[in-house]
C-alpha cells in the first residue's frame, strides 16, 4: 500500500540520486515516511529542468541524503540502495521558469538517527515490524475508565527461538497521532522483539544474516494460521543510534483471514506445531522446494480460479520432484543400459509393417523415446505418498482413472491456456478446495506433523467442508465435459507429458 502524500513531509532534504552512472547532487526532495507499517515510503523530487530530463529518462537510481541540524551535525541520514522512479512531470511557468516533478518509490530505505556522543554499543533492541498473523498476536485486555482512559492488560505472551537470532517475543505495539477535527486516532501492529549484540547501523548485517530466519519462521507460522506473514521492515537501537529499514521489492501481505476457525491447526496447538515443524524445515534439505510449496499454500493475495489452482498444483510437483530427485526415482534404468534398450526400440520401429510407419512418424516416435526413462509423476507420487504415510483417500484423486477425471488433468488444460466455461466452474472451484487440502496435508507430514491434529483431517472435512459432500455430482460433471470437449492433438499431449508427466 502506498504512503499517503496528503499531508505534510516528514522531511525536506537535498538529495544526490546516482542515475546511470552519473551523479546528480542538490536535488530537492521532500521525504514522505509511512504512518502505518503495511505502508511504504514515497519521495518527491524536485529537479531542475536538465536534470529532470536524465531522471525521468531513467528506470531507477540511488538515493541518498543527509538531514543536518544546529552546528552542522548530522541529524538524520538517509540512504536507498534502488528508487524506482515515476510520474514525471514538468510545469511550464514562462521563458525559462518551469516546475520538474518526479516521484520515486525507494525500496529497502535506511534512515539512521545518530546520538551525540553516543557509546559504544553492547546491545542492540531490535524491533520487526509483521503483517498480521492471528496465532503470534498476543491477547489483551482492554479496560475503559469513566475519564476516557483506554488500559491495555497482556494476558498470554508469545515467545519463541529463531535459529540465528535467538528469543523473539511477539508484542501488541500502538502509534496514534491526531486527526483534523482534532481527536487521538490509535491502532496496534504486531512486533518480535529480540535484542543482539550487533550494531544498530549494520542494517546488511540483519539483512542478510537475520531477515531469511525471520522470513522461514513467518511462513510456518503463517501456514499454520492460513495467513501468510511477512517481515515489513524493522527499528534498531543501540547507545549510538536509532535505525529505520523500509523493506522494498517485496509484497507486503494483505492481513486477512482472521478468523481463528479457518487455519490448519487449532490455536491450542500452535506453540507445539512451531515446536516440531520448525526445526523439521530447517533440517531439510532443499528448502527452496520446500519454501516454494508453502507459498502456494498461503499465498499472499487473492487470484483467479485458474491461476490459484495452477499456483497450488506447482507446490506440490515441487515437492514431488524434490522427492523424485533424492529418492533416485528420476530414471527408470540406468542411461547406459537405456541407450541400449532405445537402440533395440528403434530397431523394431524402424522395421516395422503393420502398421507401416512414414519416415516422418517414425523420427516424431523417435523423438519421444527418451520419456520411456522417465519415472512418470504418478509413479513418484504414489511412492512419496507411501513414504510420508499420507491418505488422501477422501479427497479428490490427483491422477484420476476411467470413472474419474483427476486432479492432473484440469492443471493440463489450464495451462494450456484452454478455459473452462462457465458452468464448470463450481466443479472447478471444488477441485480447487481439494488440491489446497491435498497440499496443506501433504505439507504437514513434510513438516512431521500428525494430520490427526489438525483440521485437514478426512473426519473434520467431512463435517464441516462442503466440498466434500458433493464431490461425486460435480466429479461426474467435469468428466461429461472433458469427454464432450475437442481433443488435444498429439503434438500437445506430448508437451503436457513433458511438463507433468503423469
Amino acid at each position: 500500500m502506498k504512503c499517503d502524500i496528503n499531508r505534510a513531509e516528514n522531511h525536506l532534504v537535498k538529495a544526490t540520486l546516482i542515475v546511470n552512472g552519473a551523479e546528480i547532487k542538490d536535488v530537492p526532495c521532500k521525504i514522505y515516511l509511512p504512518e502505518r507499517t503495511h505502508e511504504k515510503p514515497h519521495l518527491v523530487f524536485k529537479p531542475t529542468k536538465d536534470d529532470g530530463v536524465r531522471v525521468m529518462g531513467a528506470h531507477k537510481g540511488v538515493f541518498k541524503a543527509v538531514f543536518h541540524g544546529f552546528g552542522k551535525e548530522i541529524q538524520t541520514a538517509f540512504e536507498a540502495p534502488e528508487v524506482y522512479f515515476s510520474g514525471g512531470s514538468t510545469k511550464h511557468w514562462g521563458d525559462d521558469i518551469s516546475e520538474t516533478t518526479v516521484h520515486g518509490e525507494p525500496q529497502n530505505l535506511l534512515v539512521v538517527h545518530p546520538f551525540r556522543g553516543g557509546e559504544e554499543a553492547h546491545s542492540t533492541h531490535l524491533v520487526f515490524w509483521l503483517s498480521p498473523n492471528k496465532f503470534l498476536t498476543p491477547c489483551s485486555m482492554r479496560s475503559t475508565s469513566y475519564t476516557g482512559k483506554v488500559d491495555y492488560e497482556c494476558v498470554r505472551t508469545i515467545k519463541f527461538t529463531i535459529k540465528e537470532l535467538g528469543n523473539i517475543d511477539f508484542q501488541k505495539h500502538f502509534r496514534s497521532k491526531s486527526t483534523t477535527n482534532g481527536d487521538l486516532l490509535q491502532w496496534s501492529y504486531l512486533v518480535g522483539c529480540a535484542e543482539m549484540d550487533v550494531p544498530a547501523s549494520d542494517a546488511k548485517f540483519i539483512q542478510d544474516n537475520l531477515l531469511e530466519d525471520i522470513d522461514d519462521f513467518l511462513l510456518i507460522a503463517g501456514f499454520a494460521a492460513r495467513q501468510r506473514t511477512a517481515c515489513l521492515g524493522w527499528t534498531a537501537t543501540d547507545n549510538s543510534a536509532h535505525v529505520t529499514y523500509y523493506r522494498g521489492n517485496y509484497s507486503f501481505p494483505d492481513g486477512k483471514n482472521s478468523d481463528l476457525n479457518d487455519c490448519v491447526v487449532d490455536i491450542q496447538d500452535f506453540e507445539q506445531f512451531i515446536e516440531v515443524c520448525y526445526p523439521s524445515f530447517l533440517k531439510y534439505e532443499n528448502k527452496l522446494a520446500l519454501r516454494n510449496a508453502l507459498y502456494s499454500a498461503v499465498p499472499s493475495k487473492a487470484n483467479t480460479i485458474e491461476t490459484t489452482f495452477l499456483h497450488t498444483f506447482a507446490g506440490l510437483e515441487t515437492l514431488i520432484l524434490d522427492f523424485r530427485r533424492t529418492e533416485n526415482l528420476e530414471l527408470v534404468m540406468p542411461p547406459t543400459e537405456f541407450t541400449e534398450f532405445r537402440k533395440a526400440l528403434q530397431g523394431f520401429i524402424s522395421k516395422s509393417e503393420t502398421p507401416k510407419l512414414e519416415p516422418s512418424q517414425r523420427a516424431s516416435i523417435y523423438s519421444k523415446l527418451g520419456e520411456l526413462n522417465r519415472v512418470s509423476l504418478r509413479e513418484a507420487f504414489e511412492f512419496f505418498c507411501k513414504s510420508y504415510a499420507i491418505d488422501l483417500s477422501d479427497l479428490w484423486p490427483v491422477f484420476g482413472n476411467k470413472d474419474v477425471v483427476g486432479l492432473v488433468e484440469i492443471r493440463n488444460k489450464l495451462i494450456h491456456g484452454d478455459p473452462f466455461p462457465h458452468e464448470i466452474y463450481e466443479a472447478l472451484f471444488v477441485a480447487n478446495e481439494h488440491l489446497k487440502y491435498i497440499l496443506e496435508r501433504v505439507l504437514v507430514r513434510v513438516l512431521g506433523w500428525d494430520v490427526i491434529k489438525t483440521k485437514v483431517t478426512p473426519a473434520f472435512l467431512a463435517m464441516y467442508c462442503t466440498a466434500i459432500r458433493d464431490l461425486s455430482r460435480l466429479q461426474e460433471s467435469l468428466k461429461e465435459y472433458l469427454l464432450s470437449a475437442p481433443k488435444v492433438s498429439a503434438r500437445d499431449t506430448s508437451v503436457t507429458k513433458d511438463c507433468c508427466p503423469a
